[in-house]
Parts: structure tokens; C-alpha cells; sequence
């Protein structure tokens, strides 16, 4: 299995599109951990294989992710990541 931004060089056949969304919230004293996203890719990648697997995907192209911090005026802030991408069997 294999993800990608870009597109590969080889035949292959659309099996669908597949997304992810995780969430962590940030605790007063996590404040200053609000530019690491590295764990939430993490775990967007694992749903994204996992979701193309299901599909009998040999692996996703096209592969984006979106980075949001979500701030809520009384309470903590969320960091949540946004994944997707096309799901591909090679011919």
C-alpha cells in the first residue's frame, strides 16, 4: 500500500475516494503544542490505508491533507486534520 501527492506512472483503475478527520484537543498546558500536527498525520494516514484496503486499493494518489486549528472562545483548542485522496488498483 502506498499514498501519494502526486499521481503514478502506470495504469491503473479508480477504486473511490477515501477520507479521514482526527481531532486532539489542547489542554492549557499543551498550548505551545499547536503547530504539532505530526501524530494526527499519522493517524490519518492509518485510516486512509486502512479505508483503502477496504476497498481493495493497491494505493492512494492524489493525497491532501488540510490543517486546521479549531479555537473556541471559552475552552480548549481542537487541532484537527483533514485527509483524502484516490484510491487505485495498478492494471
Amino acid at each position: 500500500m502506498f499514498l501519494t501527492t502526486g499521481e503514478v506512472k502506470q495504469a491503473y483503475t479508480i477504486k473511490g475516494i477515501v477520507h479521514a478527520t482526527v481531532k486532539k484537543t489542547l489542554t492549557a498546558e499543551q498550548l505551545d503544542e499547536v503547530d504539532n500536527f505530526d501524530e494526527l498525520y499519522r493517524q490519518v494516514q492509518d485510516i486512509l490505508i486502512e479505508r483503502a484496503v477496504a476497498k481493495d486499493g493497491d494505493g492512494i494518489i492524489g493525497v491532501s491533507f488540510e490543517p486546521q486549528i479549531v479555537r473556541v472562545s471559552v475552552g480548549p483548542k481542537y487541532l484537527m486534520l483533514h485527509g483524502y485522496g484516490t484510491v487505485i488498483s495498478l492494471n
